[in-house]
């Protein structure tokens, strides 16, 4: 008698156990979008000295960023990246002497992408960007 009951235990946690096990496993989130943002983006920058207007020549490989910014103050050349839709750079400027590096970070949606810079620890804004159709 002693086995019957130990037999039908044993069964019962099995039984009771087993949705537990049946249960899928969670999927995994889907990998960020991948985007190229390669090519030539008109970019509008929102500083506290009025709204500056900039062409940005970019070039991705993998989730390195190349390129130059191009305004009426003249080129720079910058290097970020971009991992998923987020895209991020830096620039640094001569001020006189002295270096400043503004700091862009952003998200990527299709032909245009926008986001905030930090001047340098001098404060913050907006700016934007749209891709030329070539």
């Amino acid at each position: 008698m002693k086995h019957v009951l130990a037999f039908a235990l044993i069964c019962l946690v099995a039984v009771s156990a087993a949705p537990a096990y049946a249960q899928e496993a969670p999927k995994p989130a889907d990998p960020p979008a991948k985007v190229d943002v390669t090519g030539v983006w008109d970019m509008t920058v929102e500083t506290p000295n009025g709204v500056i207007e900039n062409v940005g020549t970019l070039k991705q490989d993998g989730e390195k960023l190349t390129g130059i910014m191009a305004s009426q103050m003249g080129e720079l050349a910058f290097e970020g990246t971009v991992v998923g839709s987020e895209i991020k750079w830096v620039l640094n400027i001569d001020m006189g002497g002295q270096q400043m590096a503004i700091a862009f970070a952003g998200k990527v949606e299709g032909e245009s992408m926008a986001g905030i810079f930090e001047m340098g620890g001098m404060g913050s804004a907006a700016w934007s960007a749209k891709k030329r159709k070539q």
